[in-house]
């Protein structure tokens, strides 16, 4: 720490006529620089000034030994100055001012007669405890000054922190009087800074306030006095001694939860129909039909194996409806546990199981709330769970776990599944009821094995994505490679080939893929026995001209095609005519 005395002034002045009055002689006080801070007689005149010729001081400062001279100008500490041998001064004393191992200062008196230095002389040890008594004043005062000013800083330090937070601040005395306030806080529950606040003019603390005098912490939802925002609450008592003293509140509005919630869930996975690849006919069709119903409230129900891309095409409805804007939460019903999913979907309040979180916890459908929620898997979810969905979706209210109060939302559901629920219905283990009210809108996406042609330009897509994903380029893909992708059943989907691709990508960085580097199942896989009907000339002829237009899909034309064919282009168009093949696809 660095003391002044410059700072105490006032006091280091008011000292010295002190000192000056009871000894009856001139003092002068000067601090750590040698700077003259107060003095009586002919040196209060020259306060502020530096002392050039105060070589004794220099020495005090440097020693911190008192010094008394009955010599000025012939003793040893005299040699360096103009004066030496021609000083006005009779006699000289000075004692150092110290904090700890600090010296801040020197305080000198000085005689300008016989009288006033036999004074001096006769009362030596009498005169230096009496100085130091004078030194440890100023010390004290340095010393408070010193402090106060690190306090406050250490306070405007410590306000600046609170007012930075994204959380409202409560500091409260055991009278419940609020002592301290940040920003946030004043403009959370409107408080006026010219009028005394008790906590319960802010908030509803009745069960907040028995917490605290319990000793106890609080969390939970709680309702503001002036405001009309709800408002979750963390309360920490302030304990001294076994004693409440007060405690600690931080508030953090509800809706600011919700958004942040929405903000990580909405913009980090942005999907567009442009993003579902196939050019086939049910894959266009399925796009259109999606298309069509996404600006619509209703309830979706997608169909389709695993690893269509049930969620993708849920993400690209919500993209396109009014709800974009809002969250998309996605939940797989079969991924977790039946004694975990109740409190996912629809949340709890404290202490409404052993384990339960303190505070409580917001379920899937109120995060979800203006937005999307997207149940996939739904019908892996236990037949008492369906009631609830089912409830939630003719009252769109909810109700957490352990209250008895409802909470109207506002979500649009989006269910997937890959089982045969007509099916589950039957057998009863599917709800009827929620069935017909989920499938409001049916959307069925066909597995890969019946849209081989899409196989190609799918095989594209994961080549340009793998690329950049792995940061492993390739050259190219051979026919031979495209043909025997498209021949193959794909039990996986889409997903399986994506992950095929993948694979090639990583193994043949900077080559050109083929059928070499391809998984061993995807080219031995059992092929089908040979039926009647493919020995029919114009059968056989429509899948040539089909596989050699797929061979080409990627990147070639329908020159190419021809050209592989062995015939013009104006034959390949004729027979394309034909047999209708422009029906399933689409060429340049």
């Amino acid at each position: 720490m660095l003391y002044y005395l410059r700072n105490i002034k006032s006091t280091v002045q008011q000292t010295a006529d002190a000192i000056a009055a009871a000894l009856k002689i001139e003092v002068e006080i000067a601090d750590a620089d040698l700077i003259r801070v107060a003095g009586t007689g002919k040196y209060k005149s020259q306060c502020g000034c530096p002392m050039d010729d105060g070589f004794v001081y220099r020495h005090v400062m440097k020693t911190g030994v008192p010094v008394i001279i009955d010599n000025p100008g012939f003793n040893e500490l005299c040699q360096p100055c103009p004066c030496r041998g021609n000083c006005m001064e009779y006699a000289e004393v000075a004692i150092p001012i110290r904090i700890e191992d600090q010296i801040i200062g020197v305080i000198g008196l000085v005689s300008f007669d016989e009288e006033q230095t036999q004074r001096l002389m006769d009362n030596k040890q009498s005169l230096l405890l009496f100085l130091e008594k004078m030194a440890d004043l100023l010390v004290g005062k340095a010393t408070e000054i010193q402090q106060n000013h690190d306090r406050d800083i250490l306070t405007s330090q410590l306000v600046t922190v609170l007012n930075l937070l994204h959380d409202g601040i409560l500091l409260v005395n055991d009278q419940q009087k609020v002592t301290h306030y940040n920003t946030l806080a004043a403009k959370l529950l409107d408080i006026d800074a010219q009028e005394e606040q008790a906590l319960y003019h802010l908030l509803d603390n009745k069960n907040l306030w028995l917490a605290v005098e319990r000793g106890e912490t609080f969390s939970g939802n709680i309702q503001g006095k002036r405001v009309a925002t709800q408002l979750y609450c963390d309360v920490v008592p302030i304990k001294n001694d076994g004693n409440i003293e007060g405690a600690v509140i931080t508030l953090r509005d509800l809706q600011q939860i919700k958004k942040l919630v929405k903000a990580a869930t909405v913009n980090d996975i942005e999907t567009h129909f442009s993003q579902i690849v196939g050019n086939s006919k049910k894959m266009k069709d399925l796009k259109a039909m999606a298309l069509h119903v996404a600006p619509s409230k209703a309830t979706l129900l997608i169909q389709g194996e695993s690893g269509t891309g049930k969620e993708l095409l849920a993400r690209a409805i919500h993209q396109s409806s009014k709800r974009k804007g809002h969250a998309f939460i996605a939940i797989n019903c079969g991924a977790i546990p039946e004694n975990l999913l109740e409190s996912e979907l629809f949340g709890y309040e404290e202490g409404s199981f052993t384990g339960a979180k303190r505070g409580g916890k917001l379920g899937k459908f109120e995060l979800a709330h203006n937005g999307t929620l997207f149940l996939d898997e739904i019908g892996d979810m236990p037949l008492h769970l369906q009631v609830k969905i089912l409830r939630v979706l003719q009252e769109r209210r909810v109700e957490r776990i352990g209250s008895t109060r409802s909470i109207p939302v506002d979500v649009r559901v989006i269910a997937a599944t890959h089982r045969d629920l007509d099916n589950m219905v039957i057998t009863g283990e599917f709800r009827e009821d929620l069935y017909y009210r989920l499938n409001v809108i049916p959307l069925t996406i066909p597995p890969l094995r019946e849209r081989l042609e899409d196989v190609p330009i799918l095989t594209q897509f994961y080549l340009d994505y793998y690329s950049v994903v792995t940061d492993r380029s390739v050259s190219g893909i051979t026919s031979e490679t495209i043909e025997i992708l498209s021949r193959y059943t794909w039990p996986g989907n889409v997903r399986e080939l994506g992950n095929v691709i993948e694979y090639c990508v990583t193994m043949v960085a900077g080559g050109m893929i083929t059928s070499d580097t391809l998984p061993k199942r995807i080219k031995t896989e059992h092929k089908p026995e040979m039926i009647d009907s493919s020995l029919n000339l114009k059968v056989l002829e429509r899948e040539t001209i089909m596989k050699a237009l797929t061979l080409v899909d990627v990147n070639g034309h329908k020159e190419d095609a021809a050209k592989l064919l062995g015939i013009s282009r104006a034959s390949l168009y004729r027979k394309i005519k034909e047999y209708e093949i422009g029906e399933n696809r689409t060429f340049s």
